[in-house]
Order: C-alpha cells, then sequence, then structure tokens
C-alpha cells in the first residue's frame, strides 16, 4: 500500500466513524435496545424501556403486538409500578439523570425530577410513598418522597450500586455495587452489598462477597424472604492467566445470602 492508498484508507475509517456518530445515525430508532420490563396487574400487558429509541412500548403477550408507544425525553433505564398500578415511575437520562411519574391511564408524564450520574433500579417502599433510586456513578441511593417526587435525600453506599431490592418488611433495602471499592492487589478483592436501614435512611451493614466477586447485576428473595440469591462474576484474579477456558478467569456466579 502506497501513501496515496493509505491516506484513502484512513479518510475512509474516519467517515465511517463521523457518520456512526452523528445526530441522524443516533436518531434511528431501528436499535430499541430494550432495558427493563415490568408487568401490569393487567395479565396481557408488559411494558418494555427501549433505551436507544427513548420510549416505552406497551405490549400485548399473548400476540407480541405492540398496542402502544409513549416517546420520553431521555434514554429509560429503569420501571417501576405502583402498589395500585395507577402509574409507572421510569429512571434514565445517563448523566443528566431523570426519573418521572407516568400516569397510566393517559399514558401522559406527570412529574419529572432530576437525579444524579445515571439512575437505575426504581424500588417502592411498602407504603408506596417512597422511592429508592441507585445513582450509579455517584455511589448513592436516591430517596424520593412518591406524592410530588420531591428528592429527599441521598444515601451514600459503596461503589456503582445498579440494583436493589426491598426486604419483605420494607425495613431493609439490599443494594448491588457492580465493583469492588478497594485496590486490586489485596489478598481480598469483591464487590459488596449494601444493607441500609429504610427508617434510619443509613447502611446498617456491608456484606462482603466472595473473594474475585464483580459486576454484581440481580437480586431476588426466596419466597419466605430469608435467602437473597445474587448474580455476579466470580474472578480468580490470583491465578496465572495461563487458559481462559472453563471459567479459569471469569465464572458466571450466584451467591446465596442468608439475610436473617
Amino acid at each position: 500500500m502506497n501513501t496515496k492508498q493509505f491516506e484513502q484508507a484512513i479518510l475512509t475509517v474516519l467517515t465511517l466513524v463521523l457518520v456512526s456518530l452523528s445526530p441522524l445515525a443516533a436518531a434511528d430508532i431501528t436499535t430499541l435496545s430494550p432495558s427493563a420490563i415490568v408487568a401490569t396487574s393487567d395479565p396481557d400487558t408488559l411494558i418494555i424501556a427501549e433505551s436507544d429509541a427513548k420510549r416505552l412500548a406497551f405490549v400485548t403477550r399473548t400476540s407480541g403486538q405492540i398496542a402502544d408507544h409513549v416517546s420520553l425525553a431521555f434514554a429509560p433505564s429503569g420501571l417501576c409500578l405502583s402498589a395500585d398500578q395507577n402509574r409507572l415511575y421510569v429512571t434514565g437520562g445517563g448523566e443528566n439523570g431523570k426519573v418521572l411519574a407516568l400516569n397510566l391511564t393517559t399514558h401522559k408524564v406527570e412529574r419529572t425530577t432530576s437525579l444524579g450520574h445515571t439512575p437505575v433500579a426504581p424500588v417502592l417502599s411498602l407504603d408506596g410513598k417512597t422511592l429508592y433510586v441507585c445513582n450509579t456513578y455517584n455511589n448513592n441511593v436516591a430517596v424520593i418522597r412518591t406524592r410530588d417526587l420531591k428528592l429527599r435525600t441521598h444515601i451514600p453506599v459503596d461503589r456503582e450500586p445498579v440494583a436493589a431490592q426491598l426486604s419483605q418488611d420494607g425495613t431493609s433495602l439490599f443494594v448491588l455495587n457492580l465493583l469492588p471499592s478497594m485496590r486490586a492487589d489485596l489478598d481480598y478483592t469483591g464487590a459488596a452489598l449494601s444493607v441500609i436501614n429504610t427508617r434510619q435512611k443509613k447502611v446498617s451493614t456491608s456484606i462482603a462477597m466472595p473473594n474475585g466477586t464483580i459486576h454484581l447485576r440481580g437480586i431476588c428473595l426466596s419466597p419466605d424472604g430469608q435467602y437473597a440469591y445474587v448474580t455476579h462474576i466470580l474472578s480468580r484474579y490470583t491465578v496465572p492467566t495461563s487458559q481462559l477456558q472453563r471459567g479459569w478467569i471469569n465464572t458466571n456466579a450466584v451467591t446465596v445470602i442468608d439475610t436473617t
């Protein structure tokens, strides 16, 4: 390849990059990127957050057809239904974080409140009066009054909270932190599960996960509420990188935690 051909190749690559980053390409909603889903009390209706399309899709489950779309001002990241099923709370917006309340009868936005960097995983209190939202890159959980979507306080947690689960009695909120907060060259390195006392609005304890735990992603409770099941990656950072097969370095894992 001579100099002219090389310059032409570089120009072609740069052109493709610029086109892919153009507003026109960004506005192409053929890429929907579903990011969250909730099932309503109507057994035939699902609500799906489409992140890249910046909208919600109301899907009829039996037919698989889309009954309606609701356009949003930001990319949605999380969904949470009110107990009476009349309202949907939607988080999103990335670095310009937002949460909104959508009336499910009219499909109109009632209120919007600004939050932190990359809000995700909205969770309602048992009485429906408080909404908890993980502000991922602010390392905290926002506490919001649902009546008017007023931000009440922030609860600091470990590092990059990405998911949460309320205990059955509503007194504890289990928050998953994506990454470890300590150095990576210690004998123990692992992400933690922060347990928030919802009455005192502060972290009551931090549960250390198995050594090498990173990328905590999902959590649910057993029917009796005693056990929490946490999905994550288990990294074996103390072994030589002699191979990658069979989970030698990274393995998908589920950790069972006794919450009593």
